[in-house]
């Protein structure tokens, strides 16, 4: 995994200097740490996420999250049985929407971002590490929420700053754009 996980990060094309940035520091927390994605690592760990899109690639799903209480993009923590952090986001589209006509548009890494989550439950604040993937699904489908969301919502691109204008969220929508249009 950690192999795999590297050599996909260095083919990366930074969108802008702070996601190379990322890149690296990312490369060297793998580096660091036996297993990365492992959520009992108190320093942080490795999070997969879903930048899902509808079929005419004109809208975005997002998930009210319960904890955070924000409008992001699905996602979370690496599971045992996930062979990769590409494992995790393509589990998290699932069981994140209940949608079942959920694909992976590209094999390749969407997008990085490294960002703190508050501690809880005697759980430190914590860094993600968080490596995102596209995705497409039928927006016709029916959202199925859960307990890690108080909301699913299709949300068009052009809306998405106005539910959530964080650089990580602008910087999948704007490289999403660019996949779209290859």
């Amino acid at each position: 995994m950690k192999i795999s996980t590297i050599a996909q990060l260095r083919e990366m094309t930074p969108f802008e200097d702070i996601e190379k940035e990322m890149i690296h520091k990312m490369i060297n927390f793998i580096n660091a740490h036996e297993n990365p994605m492992d959520q009992k690592l108190e320093v942080g760990h490795l999070t997969g996420s879903a930048w899902i899109v509808n079929k005419e690639r004109t809208k975005a799903l997002f998930t009210y999250h319960t904890k955070l209480g924000m409008w992001l993009q699905l996602g979370g923590h690496a599971e045992v049985e996930d062979e990769s952090i590409k494992h995790t986001a393509i589990r998290e589209a699932y069981e994140e929407s209940g949608l079942e006509s959920v694909k992976l548009v590209s094999e390749d890494i969407l997008s990085v971002d490294i960002h703190m989550i508050p501690g809880r439950k005697g759980f430190p604040d914590h860094l993600h590490y968080d490596i995102q993937f596209l995705f497409e699904a039928d927006e016709n489908e029916t959202l199925v929420i859960t307990s890690e969301s108080n909301d699913l919502k299709w949300i068009s691109l052009e809306d998405i700053p106005s539910y959530n204008n964080e650089k990580s969220i602008m910087r999948m929508l704007e490289k999403g754009k660019i996949v779209y249009e290859e």
